[in-house]
């Protein structure tokens, strides 16, 4: 464990993807200072202005530090791990043994910095038989996953972006000033705005940080992108500029898209999306006669109307012109640990819901429907819900749906570090550590050429009684009978292993103990830290799973770990483990790229029928919204701003600005409304309405709402009532069945909604960033 002293140790920030590298110095339990880690391979010193604050995540009030049962009049009383761990994996069995595994649901897993613990509930839910996994990627990128399989062969096959060689680059729903996405965000934004032989175009509703950087602006019409991108790829199918040698050689099924975007009326399309037809043309070409060009999305476009076509649509650019696969283009990537899985459509035997016939993608089922999966008295539906550092109360869509869902549901167990809206609903609340008082991971390796992964030493001693999620996990698939309690004798050749690798006897022992057991090997990871664990010094207990990942990765890409400068697995392992920041773990030339991609025949499988008959399915699409006057404004909810992180930050303190999430009103809009600058206004959906301050701001378009999210959340040092909430409470406004038709993504950015001020005193406007 940890030696409290003011030493710089090294770490990582936890409140986005890029996980920068950072070094802390603690005093007394306390992140006193906070800086960019320099010799961090990827941020290089790098941190955005949340990093200083990590603080407020660390040490709150909300902080939960010793397991609880809730009592029959709603209160929660505390109780030990032993009383816990039994009477939470009894109940679980005899819903298990009376209805089945799959009448159990699981969600979250991790969030943006912490995925070993997720490893570990591979296991568990295996142990379980549930085969209904939610979370926050499922809320976000299954449409993005699903477009990747029918692309590239795998739901797992995944592109990233070379924005930092890139000669042009388009970013498309998203406002990487803010939300970062791309190493070194900031700087590189700046550096492509200062160099004239390079371009950046944005295409976002809201003139953004990001957007002031920009050579083109290409402000459009909310829930048009698809309009808007199809006119674009229009231009390059009309005008003959897509890469006929590339088209022929890489991918199938051109032609056939290339005759659509053929016919796509240019002029119409761009004047529906609120762009100017020539303005459309010059990005298009400019696009498709560059050296290099990329693009890059966000959930602007899968939050938004045409959710799955966008992420479709948005390949296309980098496929049409042959920018995959090369320096400065579009690059599929490595998974050390993969996040995600791949499903098979249920035409071909995958799994559905018992409910609703959800499909299962990447692995995951959606939360939009999770509520209709209980809410109902069908006899295979879910009775049971293990909730694992995520807070669907806050962060799922409609919440009245989930409210009712918490109270049908007959056990609900929540492990957090800290109290949230979900742990007050939960029947037990079992306490984790935080992401700094344990060995940590994330397994956002999106890079390429080089790919890199930190593991992170704990840097405070746990508060509390608090445990890893990988040692709740055991104890639960122990008190079930699912697991051996010890592995007396793979516990002693583990510690040989550590002695004397090259002689490879763990490996053998744990193949011989798994042929023996089959029962065991849909449980090899938590075999894995039952043995290895114990073995590995100062703790790392939870680090067993990755020796694991490093002989997959390895057997897999061993020319490319070389590459790296690891002679073989154990060589990765002990970096990995030894080195105290990232490690690069692998690194391609540009044409093993092509290895990656999963169809039989390697190739791009560029016509995908449902996303064609989407495409030819716009030009019928009505002009004007059914709902324009009665619910006049869009919203677009979930804005990146300078002081919000998801809810991973429960107090409020931590924000330097902005510290009620205001909503964003275009001035001539709020002088038409009689609404005032820093004063109080109604918002209301379909669902529901909410109080908010308003804040004027000429970068929102007229007809046009912003909102932030990571707000709502009761303040942790009063009572949870609804007079405590800080900022708006965004999914009150929002519904489960406004939403992408294929993968039941949620359309926060494109919420219909009305606005009328309310007679308050007017507060001082709060300065917005």
């Amino acid at each position: 464990m940890p030696t409290p002293d003011t030493s710089w140790q090294s770490t990582a920030c936890n409140l986005c993807s890029l996980n920068c590298g950072v070094e802390i110095q603690v005093e007394d339990g306390r992140f006193a200072r906070i800086r960019g880690d320099r010799a961090h391979p990827s941020s290089q010193g790098y941190v955005c202005q949340k990093a200083s604050r990590l603080d407020y995540y660390q040490n709150h009030g909300a902080r939960l530090t010793q397991p609880l049962r809730r009592r029959p009049d709603g209160s929660f009383e505390p109780i030990d791990w032993d009383t816990a761990i039994r009477e939470v994996a009894a109940k679980l069995s005899a819903i298990r043994g009376e209805h089945g595994g799959h009448t159990i649901a699981y969600y979250g897993g991790g969030g943006q910095g912490n995925h070993l613990g997720g490893a570990y509930a591979v296991p568990f839910r295996a142990a379980l038989g549930t085969p209904y996994v939610y979370n926050s990627l499922a809320q976000e990128k299954t449409g993005d996953f699903w477009v990747n399989g029918e692309l590239f062969g795998r739901q797992t096959c995944h592109l990233t972006e070379g924005i930092e060689e890139s000669a042009y680059t388009i970013i498309i729903g998203a406002n990487p000033w803010q939300s970062h996405g791309i190493p070194q965000a900031r700087k590189v934004l700046q550096e492509i705005s200062k160099d004239p032989s390079r371009t950046l175009v944005v295409v976002d509703p809201r003139r953004t940080r990001t957007a002031e950087l920009a050579d083109v602006h290409l402000q459009v019409r909310p829930g048009t992108d698809a309009f808007l991108m199809t006119a674009m790829l229009g231009v390059i199918a009309q005008e003959g500029l897509e890469d006929r040698e590339f088209l022929e050689r890489r991918t199938m099924g051109a032609e056939r898209l290339l005759e659509m975007l053929r016919r796509v009326p240019v002029d119409d399309y761009s004047a529906r999306a609120g762009i100017e037809p020539e303005v459309v043309r010059r990005v298009a070409r400019g696009f498709a006669a560059a050296e290099s060009a990329c693009t890059r999305h966000d959930l602007g476009i899968e939050h938004s109307l045409h959710s799955t076509l966008n992420t479709y649509l948005e390949k296309l650019f980098s496929i049409l012109t042959g920018n995959v696969g090369v320096e400065g283009g579009n690059n599929l990537h490595t998974q050390f640990v993969p996040l995600i899985g791949h499903s098979k459509s249920p035409a071909e035997g995958g799994p559905k819901t018992r409910v609703t016939g959800m499909r299962e993608i990447s692995k995951f089922y959606p939360p939009n429907i999770l509520p209709l999966e209980v809410n109902t008295d069908h006899p295979e539906r879910v009775r049971a819900l293990v909730v694992d550092s995520s807070n669907p109360m806050q962060t799922a869509a409609d919440t009245g749906a989930y409210e009712e869902m918490m109270e049908r549901l007959e056990l609900v167990v929540a492990i957090d570090v800290a109290e949230t809206e979900t742990t007050r609903c939960a029947d037990y609340v079992l306490p984790a550590q935080s992401q700094y008082e344990k060995w940590e991971a994330t397994f956002f390796t999106l890079s390429f050429p080089t790919n890199h992964f930190h593991l992170r030493r704990p840097i405070v001693e746990p508060a509390g009684d608090t445990l890893p999620e990988p040692e709740i996990y055991r104890r639960l698939m122990v008190a079930m009978g699912d697991l051996p309690d010890r592995f007396p004798m793979l516990e002693r050749v583990a510690k040989l292993h550590l002695k004397a690798p090259a002689l490879g006897l763990f490996p053998k022992a744990l193949g011989l103990t798994l042929q023996r057991n089959p029962g065991l090997k849909k449980l090899a990871s938590m075999v894995l830290y039952s043995t290895l664990g114990r073995a590995l010094p100062d703790g790392a207990a939870s680090a067993a799973v990755i020796w694991g990942s490093c002989q997959f990765y390895f057997r897999r890409y061993g020319t490319q770990v070389r590459r790296a400068g690891h002679a073989n697995a154990e060589a990765l392992f002990r970096a990995i483990v030894d080195t105290g920041t990232a490690v690069p773990l692998s690194t391609h030339e540009y044409d093993e790229m092509w290895e990656l991609v999963r169809h039989d025949d390697g190739r791009i499988q560029v016509a995908i029928p449902e996303m064609l008959s989407e495409l030819e399915a716009l030009a019928a699409e009505p002009r004007e919204r059914r709902d324009g006057g009665e619910f006049p404004f869009i919203l677009a909810t979930g804005e990146r701003r300078s002081y919000n992180a998801n809810q991973i930050i429960r107090d409020p303190a931590w924000r330097r600005s902005d510290p009620d999430g205001a909503l964003r009103v275009n001035p001539a809009d709020a002088a038409r409304l009689g609404l005032e600058d820093g004063g109080s206004a109604m918002c209301e959906s379909r669902a529901a309405a909410i109080e908010v301050r308003v804040a004027f701001d000429d970068s929102v378009q007229p007809g046009c709402l912003s909102i932030p999210h990571g707000y709502g959340m009761t303040d942790p040092e009063s009572d949870a009532s609804e007079g405590n909430r800080i900022g708006p409470r965004i999914n009150v406004l929002t519904s489960s069945d406004h939403c992408d038709p294929l993968a039941k993504t949620p359309y926060h950015k494109y919420v219909p909604v009305r606005l009328r001020p309310v007679a308050h005193q007017a507060v001082a406007s709060a300065s917005q960033s």
